[in-house]
């Protein structure tokens, strides 16, 4: 992925979330410096790394991979999404919504 793009998605996501770049910094057990070399293309971020990024902007982890994503990688986050409802019931409501959502995009097609 392009690091300067990688680098203003996570600038976006903190501002949205309301944290300054020391305050993000706390979270990720990071200095001020590394966040913004990181807003800046200039440094690269651990792929592990990931997870506690999307967690403390409260943004799923496929955000920052947006626009660069196979189907593969669709389908396997809407799977993980999927076992994560609560109960049977929330499962199918959620199948039944991806099956209209389906429906409505092949009568505009």
């Amino acid at each position: 992925m392009d690091k300067d793009l990688f680098g203003e998605r996570i600038r976006i996501a903190r501002e949205a979330k309301g944290l300054s770049q020391e305050e993000f910094a706390a979270r990720i057990s990071r200095d001020q410096r590394a966040v913004s070399l990181y807003e800046r293309g200039k440094r690269r971020i651990a792929a592990t790394d990931l997870p506690l990024l999307a967690q403390v902007l409260d943004v799923p982890l496929m955000y920052f991979y947006e626009g660069e994503t196979i189907l593969d990688d669709v389908d396997a986050a809407m799977q993980h999404e999927l076992r994560h409802l609560p109960n049977l019931d929330a499962k199918r409501t959620a199948l039944e919504l991806v099956r209209v959502f389906r429906d409505g995009l092949e009568r505009q097609g």
